[in-house]
């Protein structure tokens, strides 16, 4: 059924456990797994942060390509086929999110998956603005995933 999992990396505890579902399934069809991470260098957001913004970008570069890094080492340890890509805001002239589905239609990836790092409320957790934005703008399937800590009796 899935042929090409896209997976949406953002170096937290959700995205981790995206990428662990990820492996059951393409261990289980054989699928190959792209993982990818967004950089968000956009000017806007180097500014806010009131330093230099050349120095910040490089440190976002090198943050990034480590949690892509982690994730190939993962893969290679699982024997999943894999690829790896590391993308900046500015590649599909959009935010982070029509980034996600863009590369997920360029590929073609058959699923998406990525974890939500949204709060955990006592009956509903909230959904992330890049979750909820990726929910609205994909064809395919999204498998969304929860950090481990993240239980139904969380505040």
């Amino acid at each position: 059924m899935y042929h090409r999992i896209l997976v949406a990396l953002d170096g937290g505890a959700a995205s981790d456990v995206a990428l662990d579902h990820a492996i059951v399934i393409a261990q289980a069809t054989g699928a190959e797994v792209e993982v990818m991470s967004v950089v968000d260098e956009s000017a806007a957001f180097l500014d806010m942060m009131g330093t230099d913004p050349v120095r910040l970008a490089e440190d976002l570069e090198t943050a990034g390509e480590g949690v892509l890094a982690a994730a190939a080492t993962r893969l290679d340890r699982a024997g999943v086929r894999y690829i790896t890509r590391l993308l900046g805001k500015h590649e599909a002239q959009h935010d982070i999110a029509a980034t996600i589905v863009a590369e997920a239609d360029a590929w073609p990836a058959d699923l998406i998956a990525m974890g939500d790092g949204g709060q955990c409320g006592i009956t509903h957790p909230r959904i992330s603005s890049v979750v909820r934005e990726v929910m609205a703008l994909s064809s395919q399937p999204l498998l969304l995933a929860r950090p481990r800590t993240c239980s139904k009796s969380a505040p």
